[in-house]
């Protein structure tokens, strides 16, 4: 099994878009994927058709009994699974936060019981969270980290003055007509090892695609957003089996 923490270098980098489409991607390639929403704002859940008022999750089914964590898993086809993060009210939120932190190595022992059921594990991180709501939790080292940003100048600054450290990078809503975009996609490329090769190309079809609640590979089969998320998620099996 093979885990990827994918979180953007800012917000609003289009992350959980590309967690839907890649927990699809992989599933027609094949694998068993569980996408799992970390993300206080209970987004991931929209790209799979469940409902606005929609408040279930982990962490809604966890907070009576730590045990039914687990409960809120949902089958999106077969072989295809969403585990939401679900809706609480911020007392619940700040309470969520002091479990976690009693408990750091939480969602370690979470992950090693899903080692049997699925081949990939995709985690949709939050770029920045707002005061009083839960942290990023402890992940195994073993964790791919992929760190989504698009060409512009915020996310060079961000990078330039953050670092990445060994999280693979990968560049979402590339525009090959904008100057600006190719020489940044140039330069990072010279300046950073781990630039994912595959950029995903900046496409109406990821914005229809949640429009109409689905990943874009459901919505458009033979889009050009499609088709950069099939090769990540091939360029993914050949590279997560060094790090698994």
């Amino acid at each position: 099994m093979t885990v990827v923490a994918l979180s953007g270098i800012r917000g609003g980098t289009g992350t959980t878009s590309v967690v839907a489409a890649l927990g699809f991607a992989l599933h027609t390639l094949g694998q068993r994927v569980l996408m799992v929403d970390l993300n206080p704002r209970n987004l991931l859940r929209l790209h799979f058709n469940l409902a606005l008022e929609s408040a279930d999750g982990w962490a809604v089914a966890g907070q009576e009994d730590e045990a039914r964590w687990s409960e809120a898993l949902l089958q999106v086809l077969e072989g295809l699974h969403l585990l939401p993060y679900g809706t609480l009210a911020a007392n619940a939120l700040a309470g969520l936060e002091l479990h976690q932190r009693a408990h750091p190595d939480l969602w370690v022992q979470r992950l090693q019981t899903l080692h049997a059921h699925f081949d990939w594990i995709l985690l949709d991180l939050p770029a920045t969270l707002a005061d009083g709501q839960p942290g990023v939790p402890m992940l195994p080292d073993t964790v791919m980290r992929l760190r989504v940003l698009e060409a512009d100048a915020a996310c060079h600054a961000l990078l330039s003055t953050e670092g990445a450290g060994d999280d693979y990078l990968l560049v979402n809503r590339f525009d090959p007509i904008s100057q600006l975009q190719r020489d940044l996609l140039l330069l990072w490329g010279e300046r950073h090892s781990r630039l994912i090769p595959q950029v995903i190309h900046r496409d109406e079809a990821m914005a229809g695609a949640l429009a109409w609640k689905s990943p874009v590979g459901y919505y458009a089969p033979d889009a050009l957003a499609t088709r950069d998320v099939r090769s990540l998620a091939t360029w993914l099996l050949a590279e997560g089996g060094h790090d698994a």
